[in-house]
């Protein structure tokens, strides 16, 4: 079974780093770039000029695997860095297999995936972050692990600093969910895991993707009119729109160019339910909206079967032409 981490660029430039390349394409779901001079080995993205495939690597993939040398690595990928909150993992192997060794965004992904890789092919992960090399859980690699939006991101390498150091923090989690790795104390740095606003502006905080939105429109609601209406909402509940972990609505709306889009701009996934799965879950009746739809609720119903019957948030409220539902998540 190929394990899930997203599809990889895996980029071999000698005729022994494809044969890496090939058995780690079987164990993850990979795209193999390969110099044009061996097109012929077999069906792989074919570059003349490594330069060139980089920006669309960069753009398009989950993290990228370069099987050839550290130190050409890094002059190929520095135009095209970033932060490491924003820059996908990239490791390096070297044409044997004996190294594999985390380069960017170590805590966020790279180290995790380099010791699979390591695993896979025998060799040993080279890791260079501290936290890791003395057992320690990074606030970094627990926000990837868990999903966890890092806000006062200002604040991050002074926790961190005190997490490596052995000095105290505390840990205050105002949400359902359970991250053993953090375990905190009664003093020290606070570090605040919630999905409603924080008016501590010294604590590091923490924001899972916890929060449901069922959604109904008419048809000449636009995108504009949804995203206003979302804004609207999580500003007067003081929600954070990081939280948000998925939108639903009516399957008749499957068709509508706008709520695909609203999904893709929030970086969530988008569901639709049938009415008659809806009707099973409405907790009140609109003769109004049944005549329309043939479901007696749209948003709230669907907020509740994405949240797995999860604690309304915002039961329902209505923005003009949309009406919005916001259930955190009860799994």
């Amino acid at each position: 079974m190929k394990m899930d981490t997203g599809k990889i660029a895996i980029i071999a430039i000698t005729s022994g780093g494809i044969e890496i390349a090939k058995r780690l394409s079987g164990e993850f779901p990979a795209d193999i770039y390969v110099n044009s001079r061996y097109s012929d080995h077999g069906q792989f993205k074919v570059f003349n000029h490594l330069k060139e495939v980089i920006p669309s690597i960069f753009r398009e993939y989950k993290s990228a695997v370069f099987i050839m040398s550290l130190g050409a690595v890094v002059r190929i990928i520095a135009p095209y860095l970033d932060d490491k909150f924003h820059d996908i993992p990239v490791i390096v192997i070297d044409d044997l297999g004996k190294f594999v060794i985390p380069v960017i965004s170590g805590h966020h992904g790279a180290n995790a995936l380099s010791l699979k890789i390591s695993r896979i092919l025998g060799g040993e992960a080279v890791l260079t972050t501290a936290s890791d090399i003395n057992g320690i859980n990074s606030v970094d690699s627990v926000a990837t692990r868990y999903g966890l939006t890092i806000l006062n991101r200002e604040n991050l390498a002074v926790v961190s600093g005190d997490m490596l150091a052995g000095l105290p923090v505390q840990v205050i989690n105002k949400t359902p969910i359970i991250i053993p790795e953090l375990e905190g104390s009664d003093r020290g740095r606070k570090i605040i895991i919630t999905y409603m606003e924080e008016t501590d502006s010294s604590a590091l905080v923490l924001v899972p993707r916890l929060l449901d939105i069922g959604i109904g429109f008419s048809t000449d609601a636009t995108l504009s009119d949804m995203s206003s209406a979302i804004d609207i909402l999580f500003r007067k509940y003081h929600l954070y729109k990081e939280a948000i972990r998925s939108i639903s609505t009516i399957d008749l709306k499957s068709s509508n160019r706008d709520i695909h889009k609203l999904a893709e701009d929030l970086n969530c996934p988008l569901y639709f339910y049938r009415a008659g799965e809806l009707n099973l879950h409405a907790s009140e009746k609109s003769d109004i909206v049944f005549r329309a739809t043939g479901a007696y609720s749209v948003s709230n119903a669907a907020a509740r079967i994405s949240s797995k019957n999860g604690m309304p948030v915002i039961t329902k409220e209505i923005i003009n032409n949309v009406t919005v539902s916001v259930f955190l998540n009860g799994h």
